[in-house]
C-alpha cells in the first residue's frame, strides 16, 4: 500500500505552480503521479507487476529517465526551460516522496 498517497504527491505539485505559471495545474498534478500511472499501465501489459516488481516505472534509474523525458517534452512544448525543469523535478519528486515513505528494503527503489 502507498502510504505516500495521492494527496502527498499532489501537494509538490500545487507548491510548483508558481514556480511555474505557464504551465496548467494539470499538467504539474500528472507530473506527480505519472510513475502510478506508467506502473498500472505496465501492470496491465504484463510488464510489472506484484511478482516482479515495479522497476520500469518507479526505479531510480528508470524514475531519472521518465524524468528526463518529461523535462523535454515539456520545455519544447512550452518553449521554455523553467517549465521543463520544474516538470522534470515533479516526476521525479514522486520516487523521492515514495522512497522515503516506504519501508525498506523496497524492490523497486534499485
Amino acid at each position: 500500500e502507498d502510504s505516500m498517497g495521492p494527496i502527498g504527491h499532489f501537494s509538490v505539485g500545487l507548491a510548483a505552480k508558481p514556480v511555474a505559471p505557464k504551465v496548467p495545474l494539470a499538467v504539474l498534478l500528472l507530473a506527480t503521479v505519472i510513475l502510478d500511472v506508467l506502473a498500472i499501465v505496465f501492470g496491465f501489459a504484463g510488464i510489472e507487476g506484484v511478482k516482479s516488481g515495479i522497476p520500469w516505472s518507479h526505479g531510480l534509474f528508470m524514475s531519472v529517465i521518465w524524468s528526463l523525458v518529461a523535462a523535454l517534452l515539456t520545455a519544447s512544448l512550452y518553449r521554455e526551460y523553467r517549465a521543463g525543469v520544474v516538470v522534470g523535478l515533479l516526476v521525479f519528486s514522486h520516487w523521492v516522496l515514495d522512497f522515503i515513505s516506504h519501508p525498506i528494503p523496497f524492490s523497486s527503489f534499485s
